[in-house]
């Protein structure tokens, strides 16, 4: 991007292109989902930790929020997996205990689609028969393939993308909130 206008449009565009059914249907699997575990890497990782902290903030009314974790906070078994068996495994290795949670749900973002320790947790997860949320830019390929429901970001620029998944995890916890209040008196 060069511009400043340029860019503004770039995010405009971006954000406009994913109709509000696609963050609704993300917001249901969310609220049906006991756990919901995030993870991510970089910038994207900062943005995963950010949806674990909104989904399971207690201020969605009666209730409160909904269980949930980012795998990329957990520092010291993450490190500890990436020492023992290298970074492509790590997250996979994190993920694992958490499958016998019934109705856990992960949820992951990769600006390229192709962040080889997301992509192998997200298989994990496939494989396992779990759901998975995918965030993704580039071609979103193969991260976008083996989600179950995946928001992406039409762009190859970084610059674009991780401001762009940012929107896309409020307008999904727009929906979170909303489809998760509980009407007075009931």
């Amino acid at each position: 991007m060069t511009t400043r206008d340029a860019w503004s449009s770039a995010i405009t565009s971006a954000v406009a292109a994913v109709p509000d059914e696609e963050f609704l249907r993300v917001a249901e699997l969310i609220l049906s989902s006991r756990l919901v575990l995030t993870a991510g890497n970089g910038g994207s990782a900062a943005l995963a930790s950010h949806a674990a902290q909104a989904i399971s903030k207690p201020d969605y009314g009666p209730g409160g929020g909904r269980a949930a974790m980012c795998l990329t906070d957990l520092v010291s078994t993450l490190t500890a997996h990436a020492n023992d068996g290298g970074w492509p495994t790590a997250l996979v290795e994190v993920a694992r205990p958490f499958l016998a949670v019934e109705g856990v749900c992960l949820f992951v973002i990769s600006s390229s689609g192709k962040s080889e320790n997301v992509v192998r947790v997200a298989e994990l997860f496939r494989e396992a028969g779990r759901p998975v949320i995918a965030l993704t830019g580039f071609s979103g390929k193969p991260l976008r393939d083996l989600a179950t429901l995946s928001l992406h970001v039409d762009s190859s620029d970084y610059e674009v993308i991780e401001p762009v998944h940012d929107a896309f995890l409020h307008r999904v916890q727009y929906h979170v909130r909303n489809l998760g209040r509980v009407p007075a008196g009931g």
